[in-house]
């Protein structure tokens, strides 16, 4: 049972090399109308976006905080964005990405299941009442 109705899902996405600071922004934009157009009515999305320090550092922090939560307002399927700042050499393969997925969904399962837990408690509190 889910008291939210909603399903969480992880999405990761690397920056590729090829991609300059300056184009990062419309690659974002696209990356997320894609996962956005994907998504199903009852989803939410929770974007770990790994970011190279190369495009980092070519964004001044209130830029880079405007972008990402621009995403959230412009896409209302992509509930939340994690950025992790990785070495420019840094080269997720497929199985890193798969892991990561796993685990920041066993992370949200467990989250559910206190939500459950909760809900059942102050159901069963309301009936002592």
């Amino acid at each position: 049972m889910n008291p939210l109705n909603v399903q969480f899902n992880v999405n990761v996405l690397t920056v590729p090399a090829f991609i300059q600071p300056n184009e990062f922004p419309s690659w974002l934009n696209h990356e997320a109308r894609a996962l956005q157009d994907l998504a199903q009515d009852n989803s939410l999305i929770i974007l770990r976006l790994f970011l190279a320090q190369r495009i980092k550092d070519a964004w001044a922090k209130e830029e880079l905080d405007v972008l990402l939560q621009g995403i959230t307002e412009k896409f209302p399927h992509i509930f939340r964005v994690e950025m992790l700042v990785i070495d420019d050499d840094f080269d997720l393969n497929m199985d890193d990405i798969e892991f990561m997925q796993s685990d920041a969904e066993h992370d949200i399962a467990q989250l559910m299941e206190s939500i459950e837990r909760y809900e059942e408690q102050k159901i069963a509190r309301g009936k002592l009442h």
